[in-house]
């Protein structure tokens, strides 16, 4: 059985496997994929928090700069 992947990493379906062959394959990739946007999802909101606190402080030094 042919084991192609994507520059990734994810194993691919290959056109001459019966997809009885393949669905180990397919399982694996979305699996994987699963995975990676999960991390990028948890990556992208400390990101916005990190933004937001900063944010926040600077507001705080403005608002304290004018006496309020």
């Amino acid at each position: 059985m042919t084991q192609e992947r994507t520059p990734r990493g994810y194993p691919l379906p290959h056109p001459e496997h019966l997809l009885s062959e393949d669905v180990l394959n397919l399982r694996e990739a979305i699996t994987r994929i699963d995975a990676d946007v999960a991390t990028q999802e948890v990556s992208t909101q400390q990101g916005q928090d990190q933004l937001t606190e900063r944010l926040h402080r600077q507001q705080l030094r403005v608002f304290h700069q004018f006496g309020f």
